[in-house]
């Protein structure tokens, strides 16, 4: 009987499982910004969020048990530049958007996010994500033909 159960398992060991999510979400705290699989994407948002609530309180106990989580580097930067960031916020720290199918095996990928990002860092992934994709169009391609 299914009985309220949360989370998912990945196919993984409870150890595997645990160190598994604490990467993802050490990686979505100091990225801010993380392309997965949309249930990967679900489970990381939970995750971080409660962990954000918990570094909002701003408490030597909250730091602790943060530390103890993630890597001090992901930590220091949840307690000192996000939660602050997030303070007049009641919830809902996360954004999931939905990308549709990856094509290698068809698992619905997702991006996630943290809300109130720097602006300038948001140039910067876009600025990012331009010089990645690099290809041009047909229209700017036909315009740099060399008649001979």
């Amino acid at each position: 009987m299914y009985k309220r159960i949360k989370g998912k398992k990945f196919n993984r060991e409870t150890g595997q499982r645990r160190a598994f999510m604490r990467a993802l979400a050490a990686n979505l705290i100091t990225r801010e910004k993380i392309e997965t699989t949309k249930v990967r994407a679900r489970q990381a948002a939970s995750l971080v969020e409660r962990m954000i609530t918990k570094a909002k309180k701003n408490d030597l106990a909250a730091k602790k048990s943060l530390a103890a989580a993630l890597p001090l580097a992901a930590a220091r930067k949840l307690t000192e530049t996000i939660a602050p960031r997030l303070k007049g916020r009641a919830g809902g720290y996360t954004r999931i958007i939905n990308l549709g199918i990856r094509a290698k095996d068809g698992a619905p990928m997702a991006i996630v996010e943290l809300l109130d990002r720097p602006a300038e860092e948001i140039a910067k992934t876009k600025a990012k994500n331009k010089k990645i994709s690099g290809r041009k169009s047909k229209k700017e391609d036909s315009g740099n033909k060399k008649e001979i």
